[in-house]
């Protein structure tokens, strides 16, 4: 799927054109969307008869939600949706046909070149403002503990963003990765705690068990997901997308370090110099945390 949106030049996908026009849509035209979600964008092969039955909503509603997000009509939203959900399924496998690993030595390295610089213009570009600055002020608020946890491979991502985080502010954790871990950071998570999860296609069922049942519990959800839009995005009060396109079978993980990196120097422009003592608390307690034998004998290791 490629929509062109009138604000930008890049492409969009459905579930980030949804999520972008949220806004303009009316109540009955956001119950459409938040069924749309919740079916994983299923729903969207109903007829209009039947996803206004499961939406509550009047045909003629589905019909004007199809024309808000830019389409003639209900057919042609359908048209988008069919592409759109082709590319929301590639697995490694699928993908593996579409990379192009045999290309020799400078040449592959300017595909990759080009691949990477590609994901991150077109992560910027479809970033909002107004929601990214949303998730820092709430990152940056020491008063509300924040818990992050991610997938197979973005669970790194949680973990980069926590050994950031922790520096700058208390009360940061990583929600181990384990079905365990899990279960215990539930035992904690209330209401104004902020969960922040990773979560890209192939989406995982426990990510999404995680996420509703820390939504039931009071806590703000964060979610950072792919142009399609993991289910959980309609559990998150906030939602910020990164391309994941790649010169091999495996979706870039460029574009969410460089998320990462970006809430980052957000939260340090937004909490100010009170960062630089608590890193410079950091850094005197490190030096003085050393394994020589003062260190040991105060530890009472030469007991």
């Amino acid at each position: 799927m490629a929509i062109k949106t009138t604000e930008t030049s890049a492409a969009i996908t459905i579930g980030e054109l949804i999520h972008q026009r949220t806004a303009d849509l009316t109540p009955a035209e956001r119950r459409v969307a938040r069924t749309l979600f919740s079916t994983n964008l299923m729903a969207g092969f109903d007829t209009v008869a039947e996803l206004a039955q499961r939406s509550q909503v009047s045909g003629p509603t589905i019909v004007r939600f199809a024309s808000k997000l830019g389409f003639a009509g209900y057919p042609e939203f359908q048209r988008a949706l069919r592409s759109d959900l082709a590319a929301r399924i590639d697995s490694p496998l699928r993908l593996y046909g579409k990379s192009s690993p045999e290309q020799p030595g400078g040449e592959l390295l300017d595909h990759v070149r080009d691949v990477f610089v590609h994901g991150l213009e077109s992560m910027f570009a479809n970033l909002p403002p107004p929601e990214f600055a949303a998730v820092v002020e709430i990152l940056a608020d020491r008063k509300r503990p924040v818990w992050m946890t991610g997938g197979r491979f973005t669970q790194a991502c949680a973990e980069m963003l926590q050994a950031h985080l922790y520096q700058l502010r208390p009360n940061c954790q990583v929600i181990a990765y384990t079905p365990a871990g899990r279960a215990d950071a539930l035992l904690d998570v209330a209401r104004r705690d902020v969960l922040l999860v990773f979560d890209v296609r192939r989406y995982q069922k426990d990510t999404i068990a995680l996420t509703r049942t820390a939504k039931a519990q009071g806590a703000t959800v964060v979610l950072i997901t792919d142009p399609w839009l993991s289910p959980i995005a309609d559990l998150a009060d906030h939602v910020l997308t990164v391309d994941v396109e790649a010169p091999s079978p495996y979706d870039s993980m460029v574009p969410s370090v460089a998320l990462v990196e970006a809430l980052v120097a957000g939260v340090v422009a937004k909490l100010g110099k009170t960062t630089r003592s608590r890193i410079s608390n950091l850094e005197r307690l490190r030096e003085g945390y050393t394994w020589d034998d003062q260190a040991l004998s105060i530890s009472g290791e030469d007991d």
